[in-house]
Formats: C-alpha cells, structure tokens, sequence
C-alpha cells in the first residue's frame, strides 16, 4: 500500500516552480500558435484545393477529435514515464505537424498533419497541467495555472500576428508560409523544456506506486465506479465550454470576411484584440477563483460568455458598410477592438480546468482524467461546428454564431454540480 505523504518542492530548487512554469507557458504558447492559424485561412484552403467550405470544416473536425484522443493517451503516457518527457514529445509533434501543413498536397494530406498537431495540443495540455498543478502550492496554484494558460490566448494573439503580417491577399498560396513559419517557435521551445525544466517531484515520488500497480493506471481507471461521475461532469462541462468556444472562434475570421467584406489579411488585426481580452481575463479568473473558489469563478465567465457572444455578432452585423464593406476608420476599429477584447475576456474560464481537474483526481491518474475531460470536451464541439455550416444558409450567419450562448448557459449550470476544491493539497498519496 502506498503511503500517503505529501511532496513538496525541494528546498535548494526555488527556481524549479518558475522554470516549471515558464517552460509549460512557452510550449502552450506556440502549441496554441499552431492550433490557431489554421481558422484564418479556411477560405485560402478551399479556393487552393478546389473544395467548399463544410470540406476544409472538416479538417477542424478531424483536429478537435485528434485532441480529444491525444489528451487521453499522453495523459495516461504522462502519468507513466512522467510529465517532462511527455511535453517534449508532444512540443516536437506539434512543430513537425505543422511544418507539413505547410506542404500539403490535398485536403486529405492536410487532415492528416492536422490530425498530428491535434494528438500534440491535446497530449501537452494533459501533461503541463499536471505539472505545474503538482509544483505549485494550493495557494498559488489557480493563479499559476492562470499565467500558463495565457499561453493559449498569447498563442492565438500570435497566431494573428503572423497572419496579418505573412498571409497575401494576391497570393493565393501564402497560407503554406503561415504554416511553415509558425512551427519555427515550436523547436527551440523543444530545446528550453529540455534543458531547464525538471520533472514533477509529485511524479517522482508517486513513480513507485505507479510501477507496482500498473492495473490502477490503466485508461480505463477514470470510468471505475469511484471516478466515474467525477468524470462524466467534468467533461459535460468542458463539452459545453468547448462546444460555444469552438464555434465563435473558429468562424470568427469567417464571419468577418463574410459579414463585413474585409480582407483575409484584415481579419487578424480584429482578433488580435480578442487574444489581448483573453489575456487579462485569464490572470482575472485565476484571483477570482482563490477567492471565491472554482464554481463560482467559472460560473461568472460562462454567463459573462453567454452575455457577450450575441453582443458580438449583433454589434458587428449592424456596423455601416460603405460600398458593401467596412471602412477602416477610426471609430470602427475601436468599436470592433472593444467588443472583441471583451469578448476574449470572458475565454478566461480556459485558465480554470487545470488546476481544478488536476485537483479532482488522485496522482495516478491526474493527467489521464484531466486530458482526457478537459480535451476530449472538444470532441463533443465537432457537432457544433459541423452544424454551423448547415444552419448558416438557413438561419443566417449572425444568429448561428448567437448559439453559442445557449452552452454558454448551460455550463453556467453544470459547474455546480461538481465539488469545490479550492486549497486541496496535492500529494503523492492515491
């Protein structure tokens, strides 16, 4: 029987917590860099393959699936051969698969490498998250968890950023420099996380407990009796965060172009005001939620989600066009960086899944069941956004983004229906 002692950072090792941390931020930074070039070039892809835009729907399908299965497999990986190895195994995926992207010769080519980076996103989400939840003290742990997640919305800021700056409106196969320039960050983020970042001292001292009862490590263990309702509500809630999440943001770049006529190297500029809200709000929740706890801090952003996202498409519909488009002047810009920045605002919730699913688990399964109820969340959005093409013509695209809002709610709902784990105490015990 394994004693239940808890681990603590060592002493001569202050610096481990904030290495920890700061290599687990910069590989979900660029992790999320490569997830998220991918929603400002649907339209190039579809012109380029020949093919309609519920095709290249598809390859994000395949993507939010490759998620799923990769947050559960290298979760169970990571809780075997540890956190560290896990990261640089799916930091080196990620990278590569995008490098290929950028190279594809169909939309079945490109299904297959987005397939990959999906496996990496949802593989290192699994392993950092528990990393860094074991590192750091109940405490500071909300907040930690909090700063590593800016990663994602920096990641998408980025993602922006190299779209506004490489995409060509007169070059239709601009869209494969995109890809190819954005894996670069990915291998030097390869070469820190090897060097400067150590394994989770939790990990270690629960590595025993792991080899001599590898039939409780199982990935099956998550749906024994004792873990399965635990289970099952923490994904219910992640599918619906997913579910609104996926739909406004990978339609965003989309709805912009559609709605307001705007170009393909002018959508980014907007969004980069989404990536800058999502940012503070991510810092936001994590003090949110040491204070007033995990229920609430994610009940108030589900709403404040629910709140905005038909703000957002009604505000944007209505915006006055000047022969058929929008004008960039001043006062447009600032009404769509408002509305936009508060929209990522609200994302903030995204900063709360590690820390809480990390403390829902016991060691020897808390990346398993935190990958694989946190990624596999975005499985359950594929129905969404293969739905969002089919309602489109009927419904408008306006209203279609609006419905979102309903997941929103229901999330809102369904937090309350898991414990509060606000200050629990990680440890080796199980």
């Amino acid at each position: 029987m394994q004693v239940n002692v808890q681990t603590k950072t060592p002493v001569n090792s202050k610096r481990n917590p904030y290495m920890t941390l700061f290599g687990s931020w910069a590989a979900w930074l660029f992790d999320a860099l490569d997830a998220g070039v991918f929603g400002f070039v649907i339209l190039a892809v579809a012109k380029t393959f020949s093919v309609s835009l519920a095709d290249v729907v598809s390859t994000v399908a395949w993507f939010l699936l490759a998620t799923g299965i990769g947050g559960y497999f290298l979760g169970n990986i990571s809780d075997r051969i540890g956190r560290k190895k896990t990261i640089l195994l799916s930091v080196f995926a990620y990278g590569s698969g995008t490098l290929l992207c950028g190279i594809a010769d169909s939309v079945t080519e490109l299904n297959i490498y987005r397939f990959v980076v999906g496996i990496a996103v949802g593989g290192l989400w699994s392993a950092a998250a528990a990393l860094v939840s074991e590192v750091w003290r109940p405490e500071s742990r909300a907040k930690a968890i909090s700063f590593m997640q800016t990663g994602w919305s920096g990641g998408n800021l980025l993602a922006a950023i190299f779209a506004w700056n490489i995409l060509n409106p007169q070059d239709p196969e601009s869209w494969r420099n995109l890809f190819m320039y954005a894996s670069i960050p990915a291998f030097a983020t390869l070469l820190f996380v090897a060097f400067f970042v150590k394994e989770s001292p939790v990990w270690l001292a629960n590595r025993d407990y792991i080899k001599q009862n590898s039939s409780k490590t199982g990935l099956g263990e998550i749906f024994k009796p004792q873990h399965l309702k635990v289970t099952i509500l923490a994904l219910s809630v992640s599918i619906l965060g997913m579910l609104g999440y996926w739909i406004i943001f990978t339609f965003a770049p989309t709805f912009l172009q559609n709605i307001l006529k705007i170009r393909i190297d002018q959508a980014p500029v907007f969004l980069i005001w989404t990536g800058i809200g999502a940012m503070v709000g991510y810092i936001v929740y994590g003090y949110l939620a040491e204070k007033a706890g995990r229920r609430i801090a994610f009940a108030v952003f589900f709403i404040g989600m629910a709140i905005m996202v038909p703000v957002f498409t009604y505000t944007t519909s209505h915006m006055p066009l000047t022969d058929g488009k929008l004008v960039l002047t001043g006062i447009n810009v600032v009404t769509l960086g408002i509305i936009s920045a508060l929209l990522g605002f609200f994302t903030g919730y995204f900063s709360g899944f590690g820390a809480w699913y990390s403390e829902l688990f016991p060691t020897s399964i808390r990346s398993t069941a935190a990958g694989f109820c946190f990624n596999f969340g975005r499985v359950g959005a594929i129905a969404g956004i293969k739905l969002v093409p089919v309602l489109i013509p009927l419904i408008g695209f306006p209203i279609t983004m609006s419905l979102a809002a309903l997941a929103y709610l229901g999330a809102a709902l369904l937090v309350f229906t898991l414990r509060e784990t606000k200050g629990v105490e990680l440890t080796s015990g199980n």
